[in-house]
């Protein structure tokens, strides 16, 4: 089989492949949204972007090291080199992941202190926000899917999302995952994902400085689609509840 998923050990030096395709991924074309993480946006010297790569390679291996249920899963081109034609990274959360009260919100470090750090701070908790509200319960959560420009409509997506859908319907937990564009939503709900109403991430600030505003300029327009998977895949009309509507039903407010 030419196309084989293996898992990934983030620790490994081979890591740094993964987040290079990564790169790549979320640059062909650009995606603001992973400048969450990445602040690269064009026009950077090859020092800044080698620097920005290793900072990633670096962050992400620490997610592993402080999140036990983090796990990668890389797609290989045996035709070519064992190229890494894909990844995704999932949490396997066979509890409340959010039990725990947070300590601190995360801070955007790999940006300077002032108005840039703050402007990706709020994208941040306004990112995390429906998460937080629709998913307090055992889940497995699509973090980060991405596949290399050259290998794409290959059915490598499918490949990737059906596999970790299979693991779910072995544990009989629910998914969740944040599609970044529109092209994305139907692409997820061949898997069984259900998608909740678009969420722009527009932070506002008064009397903005004028980092805040350049910060602005580059990343907007902003957007993401919240969607779920119930356990098995299983949508029963008017029976199946999505999180979004259980949250409004116990809560009995408007979301």
């Amino acid at each position: 089989m030419r196309f084989q998923i293996h898992h990934v050990n983030p620790e490994s030096p081979s890591f740094a492949d993964v987040v290079a395709c990564e790169i790549e991924s979320f640059d062909n074309p650009l995606q603001s949204i992973f400048r969450f993480f990445y602040p690269i946006f064009g026009n950077e010297s090859e020092s800044e972007k080698y620097l920005a790569l290793d900072n990633l390679v670096q962050l992400q291996r620490q997610w592993a090291r402080d999140d036990p249920d983090t796990v990668w899963t890389k797609v290989i081109d045996t035709e070519s080199d064992n190229q890494v034609a894909a990844g995704l990274l999932v949490k396997i959360h066979k509890t409340n992941p959010f039990d725990s009260p947070k300590i601190k919100d995360e801070s955007a470090v790999w940006y300077p202190p002032g108005g840039q750090r703050e402007y990706i701070d709020e994208c941040l908790r306004i990112f995390n926000a429906p998460r937080e509200k629709f998913m307090a319960r055992p889940h497995i959560y699509f973090y980060i899917g991405f596949i290399e420009a050259s290998y794409r409509q290959l059915g490598l997506i499918d490949m990737l999302i059906g596999e970790k859908c299979r693991r779910a319907d072995e544990l009989g937990l629910e998914c969740y995952l944040e599609a970044v564009a529109a092209r994305g939503v139907a692409i997820f709900m061949r898997q069984g994902f259900i998608p909740f109403r678009e969420v722009a991430i527009e932070p506002k600030r008064e009397n903005a400085d004028d980092e805040w505003k350049e910060m602005e300029r580059k990343m907007q327009p902003l957007s993401f689609w919240p969607m779920w998977r119930p356990p098995y895949g299983r949508f029963v009309p008017g029976e199946t509840r999505p999180p979004w509507h259980r949250v409004r039903d116990e809560k009995g407010s408007k979301l």
